[in-house]
C-alpha cells in the first residue's frame, strides 16, 4: 500500500476537502462518502487528485455531529496519512423479490 504524508496546512493549501475544483494549484475532488458516525462526529472518506503529482489519494476527515461539537477536521493530528488509490469497478450481487407471474 502506497501512502503519502500531508500536513493539514498542505491539504488546506490545495483545497482539501472543501475547496477542490481542480483549478490551477488545487486538488480535484473525485469522491466523498460518509464513512462512519460516532457520538460526536461524522467521518468522511475523501478521494482527491493531487495537483502536484496527479495521483489519487484517500483521506478521512471529521465534522462535528452537531453545531455544538468542537471537532477538528483531521482529529488534531499533525500529519495526515493519505493512501494512494485507483478506481476499480466492482460487481455486486443483490437478492431481489421474485416478480409474481400472471
Amino acid at each position: 500500500m502506497t501512502t503519502r504524508i500531508f500536513t493539514s496546512e498542505e491539504l488546506e493549501g490545495i483545497g482539501v476537502p472543501f475547496e477542490c475544483d481542480g483549478s490551477e494549484g488545487t486538488a480535484e475532488e473525485l469522491h466523498r462518502e460518509l464513512w462512519d458516525t460516532t457520538r460526536w462526529a461524522h467521518v468522511y472518506e475523501f478521494v482527491f487528485r493531487a495537483p502536484d503529482d496527479g495521483k489519487a489519494y484517500a483521506v478521512y476527515y471529521r465534522v462535528g455531529a452537531t453545531e455544538m461539537q468542537d471537532q477538528d477536521l483531521w482529529n488534531w493530528e499533525d500529519s495526515i496519512e493519505a493512501v494512494e488509490v485507483e478506481e476499480v469497478r466492482v460487481v455486486s450481487t443483490e437478492w431481489k423479490p421474485v416478480k409474481e407471474s400472471k
